[in-house]
């Protein structure tokens, strides 16, 4: 009787293993919404190789609560759309706290890093890119 109840333990737990979990899902992405702190200026739109790069980015952390604060003023809010439908929204400061999905908890990386100043940097090109891609709200 052990025996069976140690085989069906052992297959369970090996199922379980094989399951993808839920905060891993891989997302797809079309458009990138992108605004930062208190700036009245903001990112609409980008080339399919920065969202993806910044979704596979997203897509390769794992995170923890954390009772440290978010600072808002040097936080940009990233947006993820698929046609037209929001995909995944996130916050995040130059300390490394997220908020995500307009949730108030904030969280910190567990697992992989995220590369702030590289979010900086295509935030701060995309205003010099002339036409839809950013504007004044």
């Amino acid at each position: 009787m052990k025996r069976v109840i140690f085989i069906l333990l052992a297959f369970a737990l090996l199922l379980a293993g094989c399951v993808k979990p839920e905060s891993n899902k891989m997302l797809k992405a079309d458009n990138i919404t992108i605004f930062y702190g208190f700036s009245s200026y903001a990112m609409f739109g980008a080339d399919q190789l920065v969202i993806d790069d910044l979704l596979n980015e997203f897509n390769s952390l794992s995170f923890k609560k954390t009772r440290d604060e978010m600072d808002i003023g040097s936080a940009f809010n990233v947006n993820f759309t698929c046609n037209l439908n929001g995909v995944k929204s996130f916050q995040v400061d130059k300390n490394g706290v997220f908020r995500l999905d307009g949730e108030t908890q904030c969280y910190r990386v567990s697992f992989g890093s995220f590369d702030y100043p590289h979010l900086q940097a295509i935030y701060e090109e995309s205003k010099k890119i002339p036409g839809e891609r950013g504007g004044n709200l």
